[in-house]
């Protein structure tokens, strides 16, 4: 209950209200997920520099960076790794909440073939946050309700951390939180991804 508080007060100190948010509509299988969300992003950038995608990854594996422990993005081979623990993590969440993990992964992508930001920091994983935002909001024939946004940012909210001193911080939950909302804001005020500039 403290977390949906303190995501709420997050929400609504940043702006973004959500009014009262339909019955839960059934979750969608992970396959049309993957399927829809990526296939939207590409065409966000014009099909252009569009990486390899590789989901429903066991744990152990090993890519073209080395051993998978995580979702990530691989720029030796341009592809994106999507785990199968992420996976299941993001859908006590809800469908969305797996929109999102795969958006943030492609945004490194983008990242990296742009040229936005290519080192691995806190800023441009909050960057790649912000970006998630905006490719969710901007994929064709998709709508993202209020139950959607909130499985967005509960998951956001819970995956960041306050481990300042690792080289795998991603920024705090309300700085995750924050980013997204950023990036959901600049798909409907016409920033698209100028919203993401650092």
């Amino acid at each position: 209950m403290k977390v949906w508080k303190a995501l709420y007060t997050t929400l609504f100190s940043i702006g973004y209200v959500l009014t009262s948010a339909p019955a839960k509509a059934q979750e969608l299988s992970p396959q049309t997920v993957v399927d829809g969300v990526y296939t939207g992003i590409q065409h966000i950038h014009g099909y252009e520099a569009t990486p390899k995608l590789i989901w429903d990854i066991s744990p152990g594996a090993v890519g073209a960076c080395g051993y998978i422990d995580g979702s990530q993005y691989c720029p030796r081979n341009h592809t994106i790794y999507i785990t199968r623990q992420d996976i299941y993590m993001a859908y006590q969440h809800g469908d969305s909440a797996v929109a999102y993990l795969i958006a943030h992964e492609y945004a490194h992508a983008m990242q990296t073939a742009f040229e936005f930001n290519s080192r691995v920091t806190p800023i441009s994983e909050l960057q790649a946050d912000c970006l998630a935002g905006v490719y969710i909001g901007l994929i064709p024939n998709i709508v993202f309700d209020n139950q959607d946004i909130l499985e967005i940012a509960s998951f956001a909210y819970r995956i960041g951390d306050y481990a300042w001193w690792s080289r795998h911080h991603h920024g705090t939950p309300k700085q995750r939180v924050q980013a997204v909302v950023i990036g959901l804001r600049g798909a409907t005020n016409g920033k698209g991804v100028t919203a993401c500039r650092l």
